[in-house]
């Protein structure tokens, strides 16, 4: 009885501390949220930048060390976040150690961008490089026999031509133009600066610290210190900090458990990346494996609790068999709930083709989409073999029956043929495609050939409907469900299998005996890269003969 009295005190005395605590808090007033780009991890998401303009925050400190690899649209997305931010009031700090193109859009965005004293500004703007290596392969008896449907289908240019054609030419110029005029656009109305005076500043780069300053691309020059002083002094205060990361991640489950509370329908955001492959896809590597996704598909269809769906897709497209099957399961499903399709950095060729049913596409100006055409071939060694000495012998049951055979090209017969089964693979996308956008063949097939469109002109003509990123997609598809709100769920379908059966099928084709001298499919990629071609070269290596729906050249391009 005797130690009652002690235990309640014990139990009290933390009570009594809770005002102390309280005024600690209010005086250290709301947090700064801090986020640090280096390189090793991904970029934040837009939503959640954008999520601190209504939230009880000071701003947001972004440090960049070195910037991660991303897309034009991702970093575009980013940019309007800030300045919703910066907007809201709030400040926005960004402090530089690097300083490229895309490291400069997002301090455009900032209330207080700041440069290191000994780092240069490289804003230099938008460019890309289209390698070919047709002689040089010739030169190694190397040949890949490329047949596509659409002049702007310029995939197999790269192991065939010298120079670009002038549709790939043409189609590539307008791209980068595009994201020129983005880049310059988005800096401008960030720091308050004329396109003009933006390009000049990149005409003259790369820029001393000190002209960067003078031609107002960033406010200061300063060291760690420097710039600590000055958010204290701007929030008369040392403000507590926390991790975007951690920030984010307690306020979606808390709006999550709120929206479960509530009772709100569930919108299902489904996340489809990667290449897009046949069957269970390959595990161990992000792929939208035709598959796994079907079966996904058809049990949302079948969710009675799941109102609606969002795609986001990013893929530069693949298999046109798999593309085709992806497009059959969208098109249920938009038969009996509302899809909406929301674009990231790419979604090209077979990534547009899977949501051409969707009721509405989204996409960022900066988004690379289109690409609307197939292209197939094979890679053709035998030359090299006789160049090495080692004769190959071919005996064939049928003439057919060489059709895939990579030790020969086609013949005038088999490439004849093989045009025929890409058209029709091609009359189909166009089909499908005029389907979903509600307009005739004849108004998409001038939109189609395989060219490529930045987001900004894909609107314009129609092949996107609004711009926007998930949030958007979602609030769209609410409206069309003629929902009262949502609870959004994520979705995400990898390729079946596991890291173990991708080792095992490494150390497998690692043991398969070739023909000495002669280049197995495992090596020829080393060669391509060692040419600049290592893109797109496994493809023809892989899928010898099979129509694809792929666009490299815009998976390439989305990357700034």
């Amino acid at each position: 009885m005797s130690r009652s009295p002690l235990v309640l005190r014990a139990l009290v005395a933390p009570l009594a501390l809770l005002p102390a605590v309280r005024l600690s808090l209010l005086q250290r007033g709301r947090p700064l949220v801090t986020c640090r780009l280096d390189g090793r991890s991904p970029l934040p998401s837009a939503e959640s930048i954008r999520a601190l303009a209504d939230a009880p925050v000071a701003g947001l400190h972004l440090h960049v060390v070195d910037m991660p690899a991303a897309g034009w649209a991702t970093l575009q997305a980013l940019h309007e976040a800030m300045l919703a931010v910066r907007g809201a009031g709030r400040i926005v700090v960004v402090e530089l150690e690097t300083a490229g193109n895309a490291a400069v859009l997002l301090a455009s965005a900032a209330s207080h961008a700041v440069l290191r004293p000994c780092v240069h500004l490289h804003l230099l703007g938008v460019g890309t490089v289209l390698p070919f290596g047709g002689p040089a392969l010739a030169r190694l008896g190397l040949k890949v026999d490329v047949v596509a449907a659409g002049p702007y289908k310029s995939l197999g240019e790269a192991f065939t031509r010298p120079y670009a054609s002038p549709e790939n030419r043409e189609a590539m110029r307008a791209v980068v133009a595009g994201l020129q005029a983005l880049l310059e656009g988005g800096i401008a109305v960030g720091r308050g600066l004329t396109r003009e005076a933006v390009r000049a500043a990149m005409d003259a780069g790369p820029l001393s610290p000190e002209d960067a300053v003078a031609r107002g691309l960033v406010d200061a020059l300063a060291y760690p210190d420097e710039v600590e002083a000055w958010i204290e002094a701007r929030l008369a205060r040392t403000p507590r900090r926390v991790a975007l990361e951690r920030w984010w991640a307690r306020r979606a489950a808390r709006a999550r458990v709120a929206a479960m509370v509530a009772g709100m329908p569930r919108v299902a955001v489904v996340h489809l990346e990667g290449n897009v492959v046949d069957g269970a896809g390959a595990p161990g590597r992000p792929s939208i494996a035709a598959e796994p996704v079907v079966e996904k598909l058809d049990a949302l269809r079948e969710d009675d609790g799941c109102r609606a769906v969002v795609l986001h897709v990013r893929s530069g497209g693949g298999s046109a068999t798999a593309s085709d099957l992806l497009w059959r399961a969208v098109d249920r499903l938009a038969a009996s709930k509302t899809v909406v399709a929301v674009f990231g950095d790419v979604a090209a060729s077979g990534g547009y083709y899977l949501a051409a049913p969707a009721h509405a596409i989204l996409a960022r100006p900066g988004t690379l989409t289109g690409s609307i055409g197939v292209v197939g071939g094979k890679l053709v060694w035998g030359g090299a073999a006789e160049k090495l000495g080692v004769h190959l012998e071919l005996l064939l049951g049928t003439e057919a029956a060489g059709f895939l055979r990579s030790e020969r090209p086609f013949t005038t017969q088999e490439r004849e043929r093989f045009r025929a089964q890409l058209q029709h693979g091609y009359r189909a996308f166009l089909d499908r495609v005029a389907r979903g956008r509600k307009r005739p063949v004849e108004a998409i097939e001038p939109l189609a050939g395989g060219r490529v469109w930045t987001g900004e002109d894909a609107r314009a003509c129609g092949l996107v409907d609004a711009f926007g990123g998930v949030e958007d997609g979602i609030a769209r598809a609410v409206a069309l469900a003629g929902l009262p709100g949502a609870r959004r769920v994520d979705v995400r379908v990898g390729p079946r299998g596991n890291v173990l059966q991708k080792l095992v099928r490494r150390l497998v084709a690692a043991w398969v005996p070739q023909a000495a001298g002669v280049p197995s499919l495992a090596e020829m990629p080393a060669l391509a890269e060692a040419l600049g071609l290592e893109g797109p070269w496994a493809v023809f290596a892989r899928h010898p003969g099979v129509p694809l729906a792929v666009s490299p050249d815009a998976e390439a391009l989305a990357r700034a």
